[in-house]
């Protein structure tokens, strides 16, 4: 499935697909922002490919030139605004790692524009090894470290047994995918407010229906998180795939009729 529409919905980048009902896709940790990648939008829509021709896909991604302190709780409402604005409300929405973070703030904030919630390799906020690591990588790119930080992300993304391997290249490939200091900060910006993120301190509980999809093997979530985040949201189910790590195949198809 290939994304066959770009455009700016406000200031908010997106790439669509397909026809019908929409479904806006909130795109994990990418480092860059916008949906410039093919890679990232491919990546977000693919499990979704059986849904077929029923849903117009649209891709979303933070936005460029991120406001140092800013915290998901900003990034969700302007996330609202678009919806609002360009795609009608309410909408389904699927979120995976960092952008379930957005999601789940999204749905809690901004309940008009929610009409079902589908998590993927997210949870109410992070683990123990997830808030470590992205805070190190955090504070290696705002001191200017970028192989550093990208060595760190893609080590403790790797399986076990691969990350030495992983981090290698992260260092190697870091000057190539992190061109500038914007984009650096925009990364550090994000890894920051994600850290800060946490589904139990929002003002009120998201009331759309909601499909939670774990890994078993996830390494920045535990099997303990994503039950605490079940419980967190009245109207929803936890599907757990035992075997799998980060951003199992998300079985949305029953859900999202």
């Amino acid at each position: 499935m290939t994304a066959t529409e770009r455009g700016l919905a406000g200031n908010i980048p997106y790439a669509a697909t397909g026809s019908g009902r929409t479904t806006v896709v909130c795109a994990g940790l990418w480092h860059t922002t916008g949906v410039d990648s093919a890679a990232l939008v491919q990546g977000a829509i693919g499990p979704l490919a059986d849904l077929g021709g029923e849903r117009r896909l649209v891709v979303v991604n933070r936005r460029a030139d991120l406001p140092d302190g800013v915290s998901i709780g900003d990034m969700a409402a302007e996330y609202a605004g678009m919806i609002r604005g360009h795609f009608g409300a309410p909408v389904d929405v699927v979120g995976t790692s960092t952008g379930g973070s957005i999601a789940q703030q999204l749905a809690a904030d901004h309940p008009d524009t929610v009409r079902q919630l589908v998590l993927v390799s997210t949870a109410c906020r992070l683990g123990t090894l997830g808030a470590a690591s992205q805070a190190r990588a955090a504070i290696a790119l705002r001191a200017g470290r970028s192989r550093a930080a990208f060595a760190e992300i893609a080590g403790d993304l790797a399986t076990r047994g691969l990350q030495s391997v992983a981090r290698g290249a992260g260092w190697l490939a870091a000057p190539y995918v992190l061109k500038d200091a914007q984009q650096q900060a925009d990364l550090a910006a994000t890894l920051e407010a994600e850290d800060s993120f946490d589904l139990a301190r929002c003002a009120h509980a998201i009331q759309a229906r909601t499909l939670i999809v774990a890994g078993g093997r996830d390494r920045f979530y535990s099997r303990e998180l994503f039950v605490e985040t079940a419980a967190l949201i009245p109207d929803s189910e936890l599907r757990c795939c035992r075997d799998a790590g980060t951003s199992p195949s998300p079985p949305i198809a029953a859900h999202a009729r």
